[in-house]
Order: C-alpha cells, then sequence, then structure tokens
C-alpha cells in the first residue's frame, strides 16, 4: 500500500479539509477520532492500492469519539463535512465503529486520528444501494477486485438479512453475481 505522504493528487481536497478539521480542532481543544465513509473513504482507500476511482469532495464521516461531542458536530458543520449516524440500512453504523479500521498515518494531523473501514465494509454500501452511481463504482472500477472476495462474500451474506426488503430487484446485490463473472473474479 502506498504511503499517504505520496498522496495522489485526487486525495489533496480530502486532505486539505481534514487538515483543516485538525486546525480547527486544535483551536477549540478538541481530540477526535473519526472515520471517514463513502466516497472520500473509498477515493483515499482505492489510492492506497493504487487504483483509481471517481473524484469527490464530499465527505462523509462519523465520530468514533471526540472530547467535546458538541464542539466537533458545530465544526464539521461549518466545513462542511457531513456526519453519517445511520444513513446507510446496511452494513449497520456499528459495523463500521466495530470492525477493523484502517488508520491513515503519515497526515500529521495533531488532535484528529483519521480511520476508513476495510475496502469490503464499503463495497458493501454499494452492494446493497439501489444507487445507478453505486452500480457504476462496481461495475467500472477495482472496487471489487482489490477485495478479499470471501470475506466480502461473508458480509453479503449476513448484511442481505438485514435488509427491510430484500427481495427489491433494483439492489445493486443482484448484479453481483454478474459483475463478478465480467471481472473474471
Amino acid at each position: 500500500m502506498g504511503s499517504f505522504g505520496e498522496k495522489m493528487e485526487q486525495t489533496d481536497a480530502i486532505l486539505e479539509k481534514l487538515d483543516e478539521l485538525d486546525v480547527m480542532c486544535e483551536l477549540n481543544g478538541i481530540q477526535a477520532q473519526i472515520l471517514i465513509l463513502g466516497g472520500a473513504g473509498l477515493l483515499l482507500l482505492m489510492e492506497m492500492h493504487e487504483r483509481k476511482f471517481r473524484p469527490t469532495r464530499d465527505i462523509d464521516i462519523n465520530i468514533l469519539s471526540s472530547t467535546d461531542e458538541a464542539g466537533i458536530r458545530k465544526i464539521l458543520q461549518d466545513l462542511a463535512i457531513d456526519i453519517l449516524d445511520g444513513v446507510v440500512e446496511v452494513p449497520p453504523m456499528e459495523d463500521f465503529k466495530e470492525k477493523e479500521k484502517l488508520k491513515i498515518e503519515d497526515a500529521g494531523f495533531q488532535n484528529i486520528e483519521v480511520f476508513v473501514p476495510t475496502i469490503e465494509l464499503l463495497a458493501c454500501t454499494k452492494i446493497f444501494s439501489k444507487r445507478e452511481k453505486d452500480l457504476q463504482d462496481l461495475r467500472e472500477t477495482d472496487l471489487l477486485v482489490i477485495c478479499n472476495k470471501d470475506a466480502l462474500l461473508e458480509m453479503v451474506d449476513e448484511y442481505k438479512d438485514y435488509l427491510l426488503n430484500p427481495h427489491d430487484p433494483d439492489l445493486n446485490y443482484y448484479q453481483l453475481v454478474h459483475i463478478f463473472e465480467q471481472k473474471g473474479i
């Protein structure tokens, strides 16, 4: 995996925004641990694997811990960083907090610790979505290629039982086998 000290151009805007967050936390005496989700998390992970992913400037996070919950929420709002507290149906938000995470090292943050979920967990958010953009991400990027297929399928099998409507034909889940075949996975 590449170092974040040698980050690629697309991650610059994300890391700059996180640097702003770090500075604002310092000015307000706040320490926090955050988890980067969504497209920003995938972009960071894909670039760690030296793979391309579509650009995004949106940063979605979950607060893992903070010395000042109200203060960090205000700073995040001021910086237009979205807090996701249960927006996705599956995987459950607690799995993002409890399962294995990767810490972003070499970014020079002093007041925040930044983590990203595993690539498989983020892939599940795309698999259990109905959004066309998420289906395109599954089809047109190397996201599924770099996933551990066995770990991913184990998660998919677990999470499909959590769906409110598991038989909804519009779920990207129903395209997964075909996408694996197309990609030779």
